[in-house]
């Protein structure tokens, strides 16, 4: 598949947004409509995000736009504590998704990025998220930038991975 010449980075804006808002919530339906075409299904797991977790101070959620920051979404992604009473130092990483059109760009790549930033702004020193067998994508693309793969969960259809970040302990 052919894609677009990579994208300016001084043209890509990514910017934090309150959940509930506009650009979060396109990302994640669109995210959720791909899921259930790859799958057939929503996995129980998958199901219920709400602003309580995305937003301040228990996570965060990021949106890429071309342009500024009231163009189209092209993509998202959040963080949130996973357990913010046991373990307020462990994040969960939901909702990486790219429009199809713009995949190839190094947009996920940035929002990885930029997510991390956030979730050492929120407190969070270690990152877990879930991903699915027939992503193999979004595997290629966290292996290729420090996840470590934990294990294989099939009962979440897919691969746990981890990663340290590089901030305060």
């Amino acid at each position: 598949m052919d894609h677009p010449a990579p994208a300016d980075p001084a043209n890509l804006v990514l910017a934090r947004e309150p959940f509930a808002s506009e650009g979060p919530r396109w990302v994640v339906a669109r995210a959720v409509r791909e899921l259930v075409v790859r799958y057939g299904f929503l996995h129980e797991g998958e199901r219920g995000l709400t602003a309580a977790m995305f937003d301040p101070p228990a996570g965060a959620f990021l949106v890429a736009r071309r342009g500024d920051a009231t163009g189209p979404p092209l993509g998202g992604v959040g963080v949130r504590a996973l357990h913010p009473d046991r373990d307020p130092a462990v994040g969960e990483v939901r909702r990486l998704w790219v429009d199809p059109d713009q995949r190839g760009q190094g947009i996920a790549r940035r929002l990885m990025g930029a997510l991390e930033v956030a979730a050492l702004d929120l407190g969070l020193s270690s990152l877990r998220l879930v991903t699915g067998e027939r992503q193999p994508e979004a595997v290629a693309l966290y292996r290729a930038t420090g996840w470590e793969l934990a294990d294989l969960d099939p009962a979440q259809y897919g691969y746990r991975f981890t990663k340290e970040l590089g901030g305060p302990q």
